[in-house]
């Protein structure tokens, strides 16, 4: 039974989370606190050097005289810059204590992340040494830690190591109000990222589609600002019907959640986004948030399988069409809802970390 915990995570455990990636360990961390286990971590950014080598120091003193049952491992989403960070879990191996770690940056394994999709000799160069290292650190993960997570079965089947598992994000019992009445216009809702090949002008082309002629659906965009500005869209020219906003954290997304009727993750398919598991997806579901996703092959698993919203062909049609649709037959999106409730509790990051103790208490 696991009732120590040491937790090494990459991120500033003080600071807003600005991704998915910093939702998560974050999230992990309070679950595994939830379930009334001891829990020692030690924060700090992966880039920032000077911090990690404190960090690895903290742990390693603390290792001198406390010995946890079991180590969980939430990496940065980029390398693990500081080579001590390598060294501590090659240690925490070699002291017997049982290891698991989710794994997530896996660009480099993909076609997206070739050396041949840069432009200049310099970024090729720069992709293959970072390219060199992150195999280097996976090696290093496959041989020194007992359980590997991925984000989906799709992705977990293409890495082989000894012990391999799925670990997907997870959801939250969130206390925002319910609406008992929808929007006239539908109110939809993203929130996440804003990039040309990242759906951001899919959405909006599908959305300046549907109310070509009058408002039929108003959307909230919820995205960093500086990313909103790389794309030069005048928003003025979508006032009736667009709304961006650039806000993040729970406390500042719960009264726009609130307004909203109808989540989206409408993004073009590509081979990384077809076993992409996006955390977003779940933060929807904790709001109770019917969802309207593109054919992404593990977001529409997860919202097939939940019954928690659509799927639709990923191009600006098939996205025009089932706004219309939802729009016009409010009665769908009530039907949706009301499996909400049943989805969120069956996927809560409380249980996740369960998962994680119950996994690695095999190893103790």
């Amino acid at each position: 039974m696991i009732t120590k915990l040491l937790y090494l995570t990459y991120i500033s455990l003080d600071k807003h989370p600005r991704s998915g990636s910093s939702v998560r360990p974050q999230k992990m961390k309070l679950a595994f606190e939830e379930l009334g286990i001891e829990v020692k971590t030690f924060g700090g950014e992966s880039n920032d050097l000077s911090i990690r080598k404190k960090s690895v120091e903290s742990i390693r003193n603390l290792l001198k005289v406390w010995r946890p049952d079991a180590c969980y491992i939430e990496p940065p989403s980029g390398l693990m810059f500081y080579y001590g960070d390598i060294q501590l879990i090659k240690s925490i191996h070699k002291n017997g204590i049982p290891t698991a770690i989710f794994y997530r940056d896996a660009y480099w394994k993909y076609p997206e992340y070739s050396e041949d999709n840069c432009v200049t000799i310099l970024d090729k160069v720069k992709r293959f040494v970072i390219k060199q290292v992150q195999i280097y650190q996976w090696e290093v993960f496959r041989n020194n830690i007992d359980i590997i997570y991925f984000p989906s079965v799709t992705m977990a089947k293409d890495f082989e190591c000894p012990n391999r598992d799925v670990l997907p994000p997870g959801g939250f019992i969130s206390n925002a109000k319910e609406k008992k009445v929808f929007s006239n216009p539908l109110q939809f809702i993203f929130v996440g990222g804003a990039a040309r090949n990242h759906g951001t002008m899919m959405t909006i082309d599908a959305f300046a589609k549907v109310n070509k002629n009058n408002v039929k659906a108003k959307l909230i965009y919820v995205c960093p600002e500086d990313q909103w500005n790389r794309l030069s869209i005048d928003k003025n020219e979508f006032k009736e019907w667009l709304e961006v906003i650039h806000v993040a954290g729970d406390n500042q997304l719960k009264p726009l959640y609130e307004r909203a009727d109808v989540a989206l993750l409408t993004a073009p398919r590509t081979y990384y986004r077809d076993f992409a598991v996006p955390i977003k997806i779940f933060e929807y579901i904790s709001y109770l948030k019917p969802i309207l996703v593109t054919e992404c092959t593990e977001t529409a698993r997860v919202v097939r399988d939940n019954r928690v919203g659509w799927v639709v062909k990923d191009n600006v049609e098939s996205v025009v069409t089932q706004i219309k649709y939802l729009c016009e037959n409010t009665q769908a999106v009530a039907d949706v809802k009301a499996n909400m409730n049943f989805a969120r509790n069956n996927n809560l990051w409380v249980s996740r970390a369960k998962k994680v103790l119950q996994d690695l208490g095999s190893f103790v």
